[in-house]
């Protein structure tokens, strides 16, 4: 069995007008071209879908159980084309967001928040990628957009021609102690103010670049931290500082992921800042990522 969907159309306008030169001027073609679609769907078909009388056509019992199924086919044709061409648009599909908690802020669920709701039949999928994730899971198709962030500039020349990098904001770290601590009510503080204290560091293997850097900002401060307890992202991080256990170095937007029972005070040295963006592959063919670059050069 082999036929065409205009072959369907053609008999379903005959079958609706029951009528060949009718049918022929609703489809605008000519009625012998109409007449020898009609044929050869009957021939694919092995069945007599019209009875043709000298004054008159009517619908054979196969035609008119045929012509239900007829139309449902030409209907699921018209919404499958649809699909296509609003997935071509980017209206439709999916897109896979990575995200570190660090790049958690303001500007990264503005950006978020304003393209599902722009492009609500997207499907958003999130996942949290390590700290110091930058370039490796969007190689590895882990996802196809992810928001990152970096101690002090990104270095593009290391990301690659592959991968393309736009920098969204850039904050400064902040000390954050408990909300108890003797330092919590002062306006700013120094680093030496911090010598004494222990600290909460992200773990050095989940980013070693972050966690040395860091290390660095202290001891450009006067001192090397110890003890420091190693926590495995930032959220387990802000909960040893609101427990207690130590102070910490994070950035702005931390204050998103914890509020309660941690005090969070501007530093007087100059510290090294932290950039997030956001990064995709720069080969990726898809509608959606397009719509998606298009949204971000909007905001």
């Amino acid at each position: 069995m082999n036929f065409e969907l205009r072959q369907l159309a053609a008999f379903v306008a005959v079958a609706e007008e029951l009528h060949f030169g009718r049918a022929a001027a609703r489809l605008h073609i000519a009625q012998p071209a109409l007449s020898q679609q009609i044929l050869r769907l009957e021939a694919a078909l092995g069945a007599d879908l019209l009875v043709r009388q000298r004054r008159r056509t009517t619908l054979s019992e196969a035609g008119r159980l045929f012509l239900v199924e007829a139309r449902r086919t030409l209907h699921q044709a018209r919404v499958a084309q649809t699909v296509a061409e609003r997935a071509q648009r980017g209206e439709l599909g999916r897109l896979r967001i990575g995200y570190t908690p660090t790049a958690s802020s303001q500007q990264f669920l503005r950006i978020l928040g304003g393209f599902q709701r722009d492009a609500p039949e997207i499907d958003l999928s999130l996942t949290e990628l390590p700290i110091g994730s930058i370039a490796e899971p969007l190689r590895e198709d882990v996802v196809d957009v992810a928001f990152v962030v970096t101690l002090g500039e990104f270095d593009c020349a290391w990301l690659g021609e592959d991968i393309t990098l736009r920098q969204l904001s850039r904050e400064a770290f902040l000390a954050a102690v408990p909300a108890d601590h003797r330092l919590a009510g002062k306006p700013e503080i120094d680093l030496t103010d911090l010598a004494a204290e222990s600290f909460a560091f992200l773990a050095r293997d989940l980013c070693p670049h972050w966690y040395d850097m860091v290390l660095e900002v202290c001891r450009q401060g006067g001192f090397t931290p110890r003890p420091v307890h190693e926590a495995g992202g930032v959220g387990t991080q802000l909960t040893l500082v609101a427990a207690g256990v130590g102070v910490a170095l994070v950035q702005e937007s931390a204050r998103l992921l914890r509020d309660d029972g941690i005090a969070y005070l501007p530093i007087r040295q100059s510290v090294p800042q932290v950039s997030s963006g956001v990064a995709w592959r720069a080969d990726d063919p898809s509608p959606v990522l397009r719509r998606f670059r298009t949204a971000l050069a909007a905001d």
